[in-house]
């Protein structure tokens, strides 16, 4: 009976041996397919490099409240609160649609700061109409008054009004089918204001008012590459070239419509030539937007400076080599870079012996160059976008003036 018990529980012992065993191989089959399944699977995706790192700074003087006045600008107003006007949107709790859509704000209306907002600080439009004196969210909404007073505008119109009409870059795409003058009536070569002449390609659509302009030099964007010279072919266009400065010569409207059709120079800053081009006479009337940073990633450099001086300061108006093709919308406001400089340095010495031949040389404890990094110089805001280039107005600026070949890229 001794024996069967012994007997027993020695079988005992081994089957749960082996089911320790068992179990043992089976914890580690499954966690070795655990392994395996997590190592199927996707990493997460990054954050987007467009979400907000840093929280929004507060100008120290910033007031608590603020009447807007007639003449102010939503950049002069973003200015008086936050230390990076461009993230206005944020501080106004603005989603895409009223970016797009802004809603119109006037002079009489009181601005207030709330600092300890949920969600960091934020900027609300007192309700006047509110009899506890409250705040209201600043939104898309519809006015029943009449209201004698125009709203603000995103800057200043006086920095950039000789250049929304009469724009000195034009596009490479508004030429191709742009109305060409034709003839002159009688023999005259070049016209002044009330000559008549004669164009063609003018379209119904088109209007009856243009802006007479000139072609001038070509506009290369030296970002892209260029074409190879066993590649050149007369009727194919050169990609560097994007644009055309357009030598603004005078106004004329529309007397007779055709096939080729009768106009009248209205006025003239310089005499019009037969060859020159009419494009239509933009709207005055500046657009509504808001000033941010873009969301997409844009690199874009200084083309030119349509005032014809070699740097700029701010309220100077460039042209950058991007534009709506490439992610830029009014509004945008980007940071200006001054590139790195590399110049020799004035304590580098080398032995006189390491011109010696065959004679062990000996390092200097001195760089022979040295490098000043890039430096960001001021802002600029997006205030005029074609396919391939875009206008831009210098907002902030410090002691380093802004040239030609400067980079700009989200602030």
């Amino acid at each position: 009976m001794l024996t069967n018990l012994f007997s027993s529980d020695s079988r005992s012992t081994a089957h749960l041996r082996r089911s320790a065993a068992f179990s043992r191989v089976t914890t580690v089959i499954v966690s070795v397919c655990a392994a395996m399944q997590i190592a199927a699977q996707p990493a997460p995706a990054p954050m987007s490099p467009s979400t907000p790192s840093q929280p929004i700074q507060i100008q120290e003087n910033a007031p608590d409240r603020y009447t807007i006045v007639k003449g102010d600008t939503l950049w002069a107003i973003s200015g008086r609160f936050l230390k990076q006007p461009w993230r206005w949107p944020e501080v106004w709790r603005m989603n895409r649609d009223q970016i797009r859509n802004p809603h119109l704000i006037y002079p009489g209306q009181v601005v207030v700061l709330d600092r300890n907002a949920s969600g960091g600080p934020r900027l609300m439009i007192e309700d006047s109409s509110a009899s506890r004196g409250g705040v209201v969210r600043l939104s898309p909404t519809v006015r029943g008054e009449a209201r004698e007073a125009q709203p603000i505008i995103s800057i200043n119109p006086q920095d950039v009004e000789p250049f929304m009409v009469r724009n000195l870059v034009i596009g490479a795409e508004a030429f191709a089918n742009a109305p060409q003058i034709v003839r002159a009536q009688g023999e005259r070569v070049a016209m002044a204001a009330g000559d008549p002449f004669y164009a063609v390609g003018l379209k119904p659509e088109m209007g009856k008012e243009f802006q007479v302009f000139r072609r001038g030099r070509e506009l290369r964007d030296t970002t892209i590459p260029a074409r190879p010279w066993y590649m050149w072919r007369h009727n194919e266009p050169d990609p560097q070239i994007i644009g055309y400065e357009g030598e603004y010569l005078g106004d004329a409207k529309v007397l007779n419509a055709g096939d080729v059709t009768k106009l009248e120079v209205v006025s003239t800053r310089q005499e019009i030539l037969i060859g020159d081009y009419l494009i239509p006479t933009p709207p005055t009337d500046q657009p509504r937007y808001i000033p941010r940073a873009p969301e997409a990633q844009i690199d874009a450099i200084v083309m030119t400076l349509p005032s014809g001086v070699q740097e700029a300061a701010k309220t100077s108006v460039v042209t950058l080599n991007r534009g709506a093709k490439h992610g830029v919308e009014l509004g945008h406001v980007l940071a200006i870079f001054k590139p790195e400089q590399t110049f020799n340095n004035p304590r580098y010495k080398e032995s006189s012996l390491n011109w010696v031949p065959l004679w062990p040389k000996t390092p200097s404890e001195d760089p022979r160059t040295l490098n000043i990094p890039e430096e960001r110089i001021g802002l600029v805001f997006i205030y005029k976008v074609f396919d391939h280039v875009s206008y831009g107005l210098v907002m902030n600026t410090g002691k380093e003036p802004v040239t030609v070949g400067n980079r700009l890229r989200n602030p």
